[in-house]
This record gives structure tokens, sequence and C-alpha cells, in this order.
């Protein structure tokens, strides 16, 4: 199955959109900041030297200097925002199976399998008692059907296959084929709101990867520049970061799925009255073979044909 993170920035919105601004530049004005002083220690210039030479430049030397700060700023964001889209998917677990991390995947894939399989046991033994073991099931894992074939081997993956199944176990709406048609076709607040949170889920996530890559590149430096032991201690906190910052980005990667079951639920039928198919739906049951025939025809190129509605009763 694919995923509901498969659209990345737009060329405009890399330069242009909000998207962009939070996304990728304030996370990284963010971790650029906090390295300003692992800079000045491998340079070996003191802040208030930086601070002198700020002061001799004019106030047109300093416009310049800010700008050529400003500029960079923009392209190294614009570099980072072609590598957003592969990170993420590194962060949902869709790991090659012959590379590196092969095994790390099969273990993990089988944790979280054995940890729903666990759950849904207790629901079952006892429902009224796991009433919200059930609920954090649902969000947190693939539904119990699919455990088998849809685990992935990280939580956040598995918190989006969650909303990802939802739409297919529902109404069986194949989410990875019907989403990019059916979404210009959702009212512009539900739009917004679904814009909203991708861009807290792509801003934590970006916060993540760079506190990571914070705490492995700078900590290497500074021990190859003279044994500097102590600042790369300090520069090692990135990594603690990083695991705070994934611990939050669980919690934002449920509230995406929710605003995508939100938009399934309520707006789905849009792209069956703009494909003039609704009449061809009159309830469930036709709906999901209404769905599945579409889902047929735009990933397999099968021939399409009108579900025909059984004849009403004499």
């Amino acid at each position: 199955m694919s995923t509901l993170l498969d659209g990345g920035l737009g060329s405009v919105e890399r330069f242009f959109g909000s998207r962009f601004v939070i996304a990728v530049l304030l996370p990284l004005a963010l971790v650029g900041a906090v390295s300003a002083p692992v800079v000045l220690t491998l340079s070996g210039r003191s802040f208030d030297a930086v601070l002198d030479a700020w002061h001799r430049h004019g106030t047109l030397g300093q416009a310049v200097i800010a700008l050529a700060g400003l500029l960079s700023l923009a392209v190294a964001g614009y570099l980072l925002s072609f590598f957003q889209l592969p990170a993420l998917r590194l962060l949902e677990g869709y790991w090659s199976p012959a590379g590196p991390l092969a095994a790390l995947g099969r273990r993990r894939t089988e944790h979280h399998r054995r940890l729903a399989a666990d759950g849904w046991r207790q629901v079952a033994a006892d429902p009224a008692a796991h009433s919200a073991l059930a609920v954090r099931l649902q969000t947190d894992y693939p539904p119990r059907s699919r455990l088998a074939a849809g685990c992935l081997p990280t939580a956040f993956g598995n918190r989006l296959r969650a909303a990802e199944y939802y739409p297919l176990e529902r109404y069986g709406v194949d989410t990875a084929v019907i989403w990019p048609r059916l979404h210009p076709l959702l009212p512009e607040d539900c739009r917004t709101r679904l814009a909203d949170a991708r861009s807290a889920l792509d801003c934590v996530a970006s916060l993540v990867v760079l506190a990571a890559a914070f705490g492995t590149l700078w900590p290497v430096l500074l021990v190859l520049d003279g044994g500097r032991f102590g600042p790369a201690a300090w520069c090692l906190l990135g990594w603690p970061a990083a695991w705070v910052g994934y611990r939050v980005l669980l919690q934002v990667a449920v509230s995406y799925g929710q605003e995508i079951k939100v938009a399934v639920d309520l707006h789905r039928r849009a792209l069956l009255k703009h494909l003039e198919l609704d009449s061809a739906a009159p309830d469930l049951a036709a709906e999901r073979v209404l769905w599945d025939a579409l889902a047929q025809f735009y990933l397999r190129n099968l021939p399409f044909e009108v579900p025909q509605l059984p004849s009403p009763a004499a």
C-alpha cells in the first residue's frame, strides 16, 4: 500500500508557500542558531570577536551580510526540501528489504504486530474494561485484520497506516488511488485543516531529523578537531531532543490521520458526484463495490463498468 505522505512540496510552494516556511525554514533556522556556538568553537573565534567584526561594517555592509544569510538559508531550505519525503518514508519504516535496516525492520515489525495482537486479545477478553485500549489500538496500528501484512517497523508508520486503512475498511476506498482525485474536490475549510495538519507533521519530522543530524555530525567534528570532548558531549544532547521530537511526532501523526478520516467520512461522495456516479451507490454496500471498480480502473486500467443495482422486489 502507498502512503498518504507521497505528496511532497510543489516547486512554487518550496519557495513561497507557508508550508515551506513552517516545515523547512523554521526547523532549519532553529538548528542553525543552536549550531552557531559549535561553529565558533571549531573556527577558534569568540562571540565578542564576531560581534566586533559585525559592528565594523557599515549599515550597507550589515544589510548585505544579512541578505546573504537569508539567501543562504533559503537555498539550504530548498535543498533540504528534496530530502524531506525520503526522510519521512524512512521514519515511517519503508526500508529496503535488502538494505542495512532489513533485519532490524523485520524484528521491529514483528514487535509491533505482537503488541497489537496482545492488545486486541485483552479487548476481546473484556471489552468493557478495555474500551480505552481499543480506541488506542485503532489509532496506533492497522486494523486487526490487516496486522499480518500491514504492520510497519515504526510507531510513526503504523499510526499513518491506521489512517490509510480506515477508508478501505469502512467504505472500500483505496486512499492510495482515490485520495489524489478526491483532495481537489474537498471544501476549502477541509483542505485548510489538512494543510495545517500536514505542515505541523512536516515541521516536527524535520526537527527530528535535524536534531539527530546535529547529535551525530557535530560531536564527530569536535572530537576530530583536537579532541574537544566537552563540547562534543553537549552536542550529543541532540539525540534526546530527537527522541522527544519523535514522541511529539507520533501525536501529530494521529491528528493528521484524524483529519484524513474526517475528510473521507464527510466528503468522499464528492468524487462520485463529480464523476456523475452518485446514483450508482444508493447504500454502503453498493458504494464499496463502486469504489473498488474505480480503484481497479485507475490503478490497473481495467475496463470500468457501473455496478448493476439489484432490481427492486416486486
